[in-house]
């Protein structure tokens, strides 16, 4: 299927190999997958990647690959790179049984929801091989425990042992091996530690893990994916047979986002080459072992929009994908020294620490060393480069992280203007109104002060950012009215506040930033000398108003300092 000038569609959120091949969907080949799993793969085998990566997709190819029911879609494969291996991998094409469980079915908020979800998913799995199960070949009580499962809401204990089941059914009837592929692993535990339910559900997902892939010996061989690996703490024990690959790994390196050769010719494809350089800085950046790859999510998205309009602005659309809770609940229980840390990365800066690959969801707090493994194998923070290896001396390997391209850097700023918003919000105008015109410059100052340490900055301390600020927090009363910029005398006062009646007070605020040498004091005192320098205040007369109060304001961060004219 073509777009109407002949190109092949993009395809934005299919999740089936088939339907993308069938449909005439342009594909970037991650075949080979299936090769390097079968030549250097263990038998429970987990690969981590961020979000939107192509975890899915890639696993409804290998269920295509090896699945001996689908032997009719075998085609799907001619003329990918895996085809090149027909005849060296003929023992796995289409050969097995293949049991395939998506755990981001779980992410439901409630235990109880979730474990429905959970059950739905692995009865799903039974009802699939429903005919099987009915054969004579299966043992008669096998058969009357799996119509159990099929039937009715059996157990959590039971449940844990249903794959299990599954799978020894499977070889009593095709005589072979099963291979399980789970995709999204972590997703329950995810939303579990978010959604305060996390030891509970650690203690289901060890229990269908271990009864599936550590003593099921008509297991072929499994893959897992999820963000983050399998950790001490999550209790997994028993699976010692685990083949990790993280993002530190150089295996798989190349089968989940795209290389800089993808997308050179995709963009070419498309006719969009001219845009390449922002495309890379947008999303590039990430280093899976040694290689550079972009967001596939993105960059497809994005080569849809420039397609159809080459003049339409970059996106984030990853981060519009994402929940973001792991950012949320940074910045949330931020301390002010984690907070200086995000607002030295947002400016471009590093943070040196050593990565911890088994962190996951309840050492999030424990402290920042985790909180940036955690973001690192998220996706939200990329390898810079090695500080100090302990490889020689057996010391932690220290790494400088950074954040990884310009959708990120604005996931980061959307989520602090959102906390912003709700601190702003939060602060009581009546005593901003009662320190400015009880004359109380330190009142004043302090209650600014409060606000801006509350939350992450990544402005450049202009004058425009804190003035929009104070302007914001002063408007919207009836009882006052806000003029900025206006033009008085020789120039433009930052703000005026003004009381209904000419009776009563007129405030002119002038908002300075500290210069480089130049201290809180002397700034406020340069704001208040330059409304009386250019008469900020022959507006405010003309008006009627007798009573006049002149604030010199400073800003140094998040410090605010201010003088009023006595």
């Amino acid at each position: 299927m073509l777009l109407t000038n002949g190109k092949k569609r993009i395809p934005i959120g299919y999740e089936d190999f088939k339907q993308l091949i069938d449909s005439g969907f342009y594909y970037v080949d991650k075949s080979m997958l299936i090769y390097e799993l079968l030549h250097s793969g263990g038998q429970n085998n987990l690969i981590t990647r961020p979000r939107r990566f192509g975890k899915t997709l890639n696993f409804s190819m290998l269920k295509y690959f090896f699945d001996i029911n689908e032997k009719d879609n075998a085609y799907l494969f001619d003329g990918l790179k895996i085809s090149e291996h027909y005849e060296e991998l003929a023992m796995y094409r289409n050969t097995h049984p293949v049991i395939t469980l998506s755990l981001k079915c779980a992410k439901q908020g409630d235990y109880d929801k979730a474990i429905y979800s959970l059950r739905n998913e692995i009865q799903y799995q039974f009802k699939k091989y429903s005919d099987v199960l009915k054969s004579e070949k299966i043992d008669v009580n096998d058969r009357k425990r799996a119509e159990e499962i099929m039937a009715k809401d059996v157990p959590d204990t039971v449940l844990g042992d249903s794959i299990k089941l599954l799978c020894l059914c499977l070889k009593q009837y095709y005589g072979v091996n099963t291979i399980i592929l789970i995709d999204e692993y972590d997703v329950p535990l995810e939303d579990a530690y978010f959604s305060g339910y996390y030891d509970k559900m650690v203690q289901f997902i060890r229990s269908l893990f271990e009864s599936a892939l550590k003593t099921n010996p008509t297991l072929e061989f499994s893959v897992m994916t999820g963000c983050l690996r399998i950790s001490k703490e999550s209790s997994f024990t028993g699976l010692n047979n685990l083949a990790v690959n993280s993002i530190l790994s150089n295996k798989y390196s190349e089968s989940f986002g795209f290389v800089q050769s993808e997308v050179d010719e995709l963009m070419e494809y498309y006719n969009i080459e001219e845009k390449s350089q922002l495309m890379k800085k947008w999303y590039d950046g990430y280093l899976f072992g040694k290689s550079e790859v972009y967001n596939p999510w993105s960059v497809l998205n994005q080569t849809k929009e420039w397609f159809d309009d080459k003049d339409i602005l970059a996106m984030p659309w990853w981060a519009n994908t994402s929940s973001n809770n792991i950012i949320r609940t940074l910045i949330g229980q931020a301390d002010d020294e984690t907070k200086g840390i995000i607002e030295n990365l947002i400016h471009g800066g590093s943070v040196e620490t050593v990565l911890k690959e088994t962190v996951t969801y309840g050492d999030l707090t424990e402290n920042n060393e985790n909180i940036w493994s955690f973001l690192f194998f998220t996706g939200y923070l990329k390898i810079k480069e090695i500080v100090k290896t302990g490889e020689l001396t057996g010391e932690p390997t220290i790494y400088s992280l950074v954040i990884p391209n310009l959708e990120i850097k604005s996931c980061y700023t959307d989520i602090i203007i959102q906390y912003f918003e709700i601190y702003k919000k939060a602060i009581n105008k009546d005593n901003l109104y009662k320190a400015l015109l009880g004359r109380n410059a330190q009142d004043f100052a302090e209650q600014i002060t409060d606000l801006l340490r509350k939350t992450i900055s990544f402005y450049d301390s202009t004058e425009s950012f804190y003035h929009g600020l104070i302007s914001g927090l002063l408007s919207g009363n009836v009882y006052y009215k806000v003029e900025l910029n206006r033009e008085t005398g020789d120039g433009r006062s930052d703000l005026v506040l003004y009381q209904q009646d000419v009776a009563q007070n007129a405030v002119i605020l002038e908002f300075k930033v500290c210069g480089k040498n130049e201290t809180a004091d002397e700034a406020a005192k340069r704001a208040l000398k330059q409304i009386n320098d250019r008469d900020y205040a022959s507006k405010a007369r003309e008006d009627g108003y007798k009573n006049i109060i002149k604030y010199g304001v400073a800003f140094k961060g998040k410090i605010c300092y201010a003088i009023v004219e006595s």
